[in-house]
């Protein structure tokens, strides 16, 4: 299944000191990421929005995606035999399926916001 990439529309502008410059550069070139990346990521880290983890932990994230995905075909298959009469409808079961279903949704963006891979940082030639 292709991967959603983040849409980065919105442009900023502003200036630092060369030394601010040098160190910006150092960390891009520490991590591997474009510049724009490091500001990325520590305005993140302040704000309290996620980070992008570490390729070795990425696949564990989506294995939750892969199982919240299951949990959640699993309580479509309830709330949908409930709704077609083929078990007894208790209006506190129904209520309770239709409230784990709304909680599904977020915490699989937020698996997909936590799971997406930093962009490459570009070779001084391209």
């Amino acid at each position: 299944m292709p991967r959603k990439t983040a849409s980065y529309r919105e442009v900023v502008r502003f200036r630092i000191s060369a030394d601010e410059k040098a160190a910006l550069s150092a960390v891009s070139e520490r991590e591997g990421v474009p510049e724009s990346e490091v500001i990325r990521r520590l305005l993140r880290a302040d704000t309290g929005l996620f980070l992008p983890v570490a390729d070795v932990d990425r696949p564990a994230i989506e294995g939750l995606q892969e199982q919240l995905r299951k949990i959640g075909g699993n309580l479509n298959q309830a709330v949908r035999a409930m709704n077609a009469g083929r078990v007894g409808y208790e209006p506190a079961l129904a209520k309770s399926l239709a409230a784990l279903l709304g909680m599904m949704q977020p915490m699989n963006r937020r698996l997909v916001a936590m799971s997406r891979a930093a962009r490459a940082r570009r070779s001084p030639d391209q």
